[in-house]
């Protein structure tokens, strides 16, 4: 199963803000360092993005010293017949942490659950190592 993930920054009035089933990362503003990767499932990525949505992140950043970060957002397309379930988002967040080990992110980051023949392939704005993750 080939899932493409386009990402995008989030500007200040984005609609993106109020998405959610999607995924979101976090990256140094003037590097091509992700922070953090994370999923909005039931909520959206602006209260992802608060201090109560994910106090460890904050937490990282104030122990760094980072005062500033760019908010991505990954929009998934699935194979045709396919359906966007929270496992599966799940899936594909804990595949790109476990290879681009965000510092911000703990979980995934050494073990994860896999999913055998996914492969993600990350477009658009994506700073990551790679654009395309496969799941052995």
């Amino acid at each position: 199963m080939v899932i493409e993930v386009n990402w995008r920054t989030l500007e200040e009035h984005d609609l993106g803000w109020n998405y959610s089933k999607c995924l979101y990362a976090y990256q140094m503003p003037n590097a091509k360092k992700i922070l953090y990767i994370g999923k909005a499932w039931g909520t959206s990525v602006r209260n992802r993005w608060s201090w109560s949505g994910k106090p460890e992140f904050w937490e990282y950043l104030k122990r760094t010293g980072i005062t500033h970060h760019k908010v991505l957002i990954g929009d998934t397309y699935l194979p045709k017949g396919c359906r966007l379930t929270i496992e599966l988002l799940a899936d594909i967040e804990s595949l790109l942490i476990n290879i681009e080990k965000p510092p911000g992110n703990i979980l995934s980051r050494e073990t994860r659950i896999r999913r055998p023949g996914m492969q993600v392939r990350c477009v658009g704005e994506w700073p990551g190592t790679r654009k395309t993750y496969n799941d052995e």
